[in-house]
């Protein structure tokens, strides 16, 4: 019988401080029995020494010169062998051995799976508590100890999905820079797949350390927000959908109510911390929240 090739996907962009540590994570993965793995890592037009590295690491490298991550992904599914695909994000590690097992668990338990979600985790080797609240805001809904179940949304840095897949729902949306994850899971939904989210496939994530990249981050995050997030997510309260004067109001609003979710998801485990990082949560929220009005201007100016 023919073994089976998990292909793990990586977009890299400048990525020379922790791609390695990836890697290694990855060759030290426990595959189950006539499993084999191909790691493709997407150079996405590095400046730093990315590529000079990647080129004696133990990868298949390809190169993208169209900037933003679908286009790196897309090109390393193009390039990519196997019959499931992983996506991992360059600044993460797998949590543990048994990363791509869980995934291909989670696929082959579930008929109707689209995409097998894994646990995304601010890396508990990283000490700094700016870079754990941004983890915490941006990632609340997908850290490892929340329980498994059925999502609506599963970021690109941590998913699996069988290649089948892609090739019937065509590739990520390279317009977007933002946002190009929500909108494939928009896809997945609407073609009767589901998605199940697998804490046990579990990553760490290395969080950024300067505030002012953090709050860049979150502010471009929130650009696309009206017009690519908002259609999406129906049973929400949005106020104003439609009302260019009054959509602001949406702004602190959904501030508050994001940060109420981050202090929820987290408070459990880590109460104290939590607490004493709700001033950085309401500071990343109110950079999304300022990145939605102004993506929301442009929206009904287009319009």
């Amino acid at each position: 019988m023919s073994n089976r090739l998990v292909s793990v996907v990586i977009p890299c962009f400048n990525v020379a401080d922790t791609i390695e540590r990836l890697i290694r994570s990855l060759h030290e993965q426990q595959l189950p029995d006539s499993v084999e793995l191909e790691i493709v890592a997407v150079d996405n037009g590095s400046t730093d020494c990315t590529l000079e590295l990647l080129s004696r690491l133990p990868v298949r490298v390809v190169e993208e010169s169209k900037c933003g991550p679908a286009a790196a992904r897309n090109a390393g599914v193009r390039a990519a062998r196997g019959e499931i695909i992983v996506f991992l994000d360059a600044d993460m590690r797998a949590a543990h051995s048994r990363l791509i097992a869980e995934h291909l668990k989670t696929i082959d338990r579930h008929v109707d799976a689209g995409i097998s979600g894994g646990a995304i985790t601010h890396d508990p080797k990283q000490r700094s508590l700016i870079a754990f609240a941004e983890n915490a805001t941006a990632q609340f809904n997908w850290h490892d100890r929340l329980p498994a179940g059925e999502l609506t949304f599963q970021p690109a840095g941590n998913q699996a999905f069988c290649r089948t897949l892609f090739d019937e729902l065509g590739p990520w949306n390279e317009s977007l820079l933002y946002l190009e994850d929500f909108e494939w899971s928009q896809r997945v939904i609407r073609s009767g797949r589901k998605i199940y989210f697998n804490p046990a496939a579990g990553a760490y994530i290395t969080g950024r350390e300067s505030l002012g990249a953090i709050i860049y981050k979150f502010y471009t995050w929130g650009l696309n927000v009206r017009e690519f997030y908002l259609p999406g997510r129906t049973s929400q309260v949005w106020l104003f959908r439609d009302n260019s004067s009054l959509f602001w109001v949406n702004a602190p609003l959904r501030m508050l109510n994001e940060t109420w979710v981050t202090v929820k998801r987290w408070f459990p485990f880590y109460p104290v911390k939590t607490l004493l990082l709700i001033p950085l949560f309401l500071i990343y929220r109110a950079a999304w929240a300022t990145g939605m009005v102004v993506g929301a201007y442009h929206y009904f100016k287009k319009r």
